[in-house]
């Protein structure tokens, strides 16, 4: 009897695993279309890929909603040479944080923002419900 319910856990373990490693791919997935978007200043995709009640704190301090976020991304990024690394996707169920790092030219000048994205799957989708910048000071 044992053995059958070890079977049982090890069967649930991996289940468990499987299902967290596709969500760290999907969210990763979504994290590049974020930044995609953001460079490519693409009002739409975030149209579908933000919650109603998204919110985003800015590196400056000032917390703005959707609408706003929507229209700083239609008026373009204002930068170039946009990279990220440092990427980590931590699934928590039907939540996920993303951290990462954006790398960036604005105005001539380097800069990084480090994020943190919040992202919540509601009927087997994943939609941005808040975003955190802080402008990363130079060594």
């Amino acid at each position: 009897m044992d053995g059958l319910l070890e079977t049982r856990t090890d069967s649930a373990v991996a289940l468990a695993r499987a299902e967290e490693a596709e969500a760290v791919a999907l969210v990763h997935g979504l994290n590049a279309e974020y930044i995609r978007a953001f460079v490519d200043a693409d009002v739409a995709w975030y149209v579908e890929n933000l919650s109603a009640d998204f919110t985003c704190s800015l590196s400056d301090g000032t917390r703005i909603g959707k609408e706003e976020f929507l229209r700083k991304i239609a008026s373009g990024p204002g930068v170039t040479e946009v990279r990220y690394d440092e990427v980590d996707v931590r699934p928590l169920g039907d939540v996920a944080l993303v951290h990462g790092i954006t790398h960036y030219v604005r105005n001539g000048e380097p800069a990084s923002t480090r994020y943190t994205d919040v992202w919540h799957r509601e009927v087997g989708r994943w939609r941005a419900v808040a975003a955190h910048l802080t402008a990363v000071a130079d060594d």
